[in-house]
């Protein structure tokens, strides 16, 4: 596998997002590297803007910073995300064990297969890392709440949502989730614009 060397805005940018959803899970690039095969010192370059994955990296890096690969490639309105051409597999996820997040935390769970090419659905509780921060990227969300309460920033918008409620937007707008309250879950499916 090679990996393309250089500097770019979207590089720059996916580095941010990366390092910002490893800190929030409080994993190391040690850790990182042991996940996804990848060696510490192109994790280091990855974070800094100064390296470019391939798809393949891409997919086991949002996988193990739990999140979404469009996401974590998310980029102004009218950018590309990379698709990718893997073929779909059946995918069985566990439940996993619930607990509650501190103001500012919190992680996702995907529940669609790795490579989902026309969307991904993962389960968010708290407030997800790559939520953090206002983040686009060409597609749309829908929102479900689950339980507790959450605020959406979609562009100008401001939203308050409780258990029940959904909210459904075009992702290219600037859009941040927020958990109001401890035990805030949502379910967020992402959809990729067309395929061409």
């Amino acid at each position: 596998m090679t990996e393309q060397r250089g500097s770019s805005v979207s590089a720059v940018r996916l580095g941010r997002r990366l390092r910002m959803s490893r800190r929030r899970l409080g994993l190391t690039q040690d850790a990182v590297s042991g996940r996804t095969g990848l060696s510490k010192s192109f994790l280091s370059q990855l974070e800094s803007g100064r390296a470019n994955p391939t798809l393949e990296s891409l997919h086991r890096l949002a996988e193990a910073v739990e999140t979404p690969l469009s996401v974590l490639l998310g980029g102004p309105a009218g950018g590309t995300a990379p698709r990718t051409p893997a073929a779909l597999s059946t995918t069985y996820r566990p439940a996993r064990d619930s607990r509650e997040w501190g103001a500012g935390e919190g992680r996702t769970y995907p529940l669609t297969s790795p490579g989902a090419r026309r969307f991904e659905t993962v389960l968010a509780e708290g407030t997800p890392a790559h939520h953090a921060f206002a983040t686009s990227h060409p597609g749309e969300e829908l929102c479900h709440v689950l339980g507790g309460r959450l605020r959406a920033e979609i562009g100008d918008e401001r939203f308050a949502l409780a258990a029940g409620d959904t909210l459904h937007y075009d992702s290219g707008l600037p859009h941040r989730l927020v958990a109001l309250m401890p035990g805030t879950r949502f379910l967020l499916q992402v959809a990729g614009p067309p395929a061409a």
